[in-house]
């Protein structure tokens, strides 16, 4: 039975530690900024609940009476996260290592197998290795 892969693809492990703590604290610091921008609708919210004010009115009361953030504001906060994620974007990624290529004869001496039976099985449709206890291949049978 095949395992099921969640949906959401997790690289985490494949960035470098300077990329996952650049990535860590843009995300915090936007987390944090998000909060900010929430602080005069809790202040008017906990006020209101101190004075034992109805909740709907409460939420009445903080809706009417939070101050909007500025327009300079609203306009440096989205310039400067579009700017962050711009930055990120240009960040140099780490190519992996291109993996060395063996040579048919270099494959066929490393897994220990005859050279016909590793061509003719590269170049059936279907192949069964066959292997020992230890996963050594004892042979590889071609199907076409």
């Amino acid at each position: 039975m095949v395992e099921a892969r969640p949906p959401i693809i997790n690289a985490r492990r494949e960035l470098g530690r300077g990329r996952r703590m650049l990535s860590d604290v843009a995300t915090l610091l936007l987390w944090v900024g998000w909060i900010l921008l929430w602080i005069p609708a809790l202040h008017t919210l906990r006020e209101a609940h101190r004075l034992n004010v109805d909740w709907g009115l409460a939420a009445q009361e903080a809706v009417d009476t939070i101050t909007p953030i500025s327009l300079t504001h609203s306009a440096l906060l989205v310039l400067g996260t579009c700017a962050l994620l711009l930055l990120w974007g240009l960040l140099p990624n780490r190519k992996p290592a291109v993996p060395k290529t063996e040579t048919l004869e270099e494959e066929s001496l490393r897994l220990q197998v005859p050279r016909q039976e590793l061509q003719d099985g590269r170049d059936s449709r279907i192949c069964v290795v066959h292997h020992d206890d230890d996963g050594a291949i004892n042979s590889i049978e071609h199907r076409q």
